[in-house]
């Protein structure tokens, strides 16, 4: 049964905690390369596909575009590559073409990021758990969006949010929004590695096997 997500709370009762991402530490992203590494994912797929904060409108109307990240290569790897290979019960494994279009980027922010914590006493502040929105399945991902919604309203100067990995809980994760960061506040540190071959490929077969997931 989906974990049910509570309505947002009154942000101006309940103010978000936020978390400073410094510049020094770098964003770990896996992205389609037919975009570019530091590109922000616009929201042009149809209305009914949502990950776990996006897609919403902002205060002008317009989609808000994200990027998402992890403070890990093998979180980053676990947030998408894996997202989808169940816990228990169906095939634990994921086809090796799947990987041709992606590569792994490590982004250095050029400023400090102020994000929404969505951690730790970031969420009790909050009267939520983690596994009420930020542990959630894709089932229940339109309430979801809806609290990201919610907080990018609330908080203006709010440059995304920030949450430990439910794929991979011992690193957090982030998503940035295109209208407050901009690629320019990115830069990419080192090589940029496709997923399928060569050193991309080395850090999936590591991360699949800790995990115990096959590659087929």
């Amino acid at each position: 049964m989906p974990a049910r997500v509570p309505r947002p709370p009154d942000f101006a009762v309940r103010k978000p905690r936020m978390f400073v991402w410094p510049s020094d530490t770098c964003v770990h992203r896996v992205f389609d390369t037919s975009w570019a590494p530091d590109a922000f994912n616009p929201g042009t797929t149809p209305p009914e596909i949502k990950t776990r904060f996006a897609f919403f409108s902002g205060l002008d109307g317009r989609t808000v575009g994200v990027a998402y990240g992890a403070e890990s290569a093998e979180a980053a790897i676990c947030e998408t590559v894996f997202h989808d290979v169940p816990l228990r019960g169906g095939p634990r494994q994921v086809v090796i073409s799947r990987l041709s279009p992606l590569a792994l980027v490590a982004l250095r922010p050029r400023r400090d990021l102020s994000l929404i914590e969505l951690l730790g006493s970031g969420l009790t502040r909050l009267g939520i758990r983690a596994d009420e929105l930020t542990a959630t399945g894709p089932s229940v991902y339109a309430k979801t969006v809806e609290w990201a919604s919610s907080l990018h309203a609330a908080v203006p100067r709010a440059d995304g949010l920030v949450w430990m990995s439910c794929r991979f809980n011992v690193a957090k994760a982030l998503v940035l929004f295109a209208e407050r960061v901009s690629s320019s506040d990115l830069a990419a540190d080192g090589a940029v590695y496709p997923l399928i071959s060569g050193e991309g490929r080395r850090l999936v077969n590591e991360a699949a096997d800790r995990a115990d997931i096959d590659l087929v």
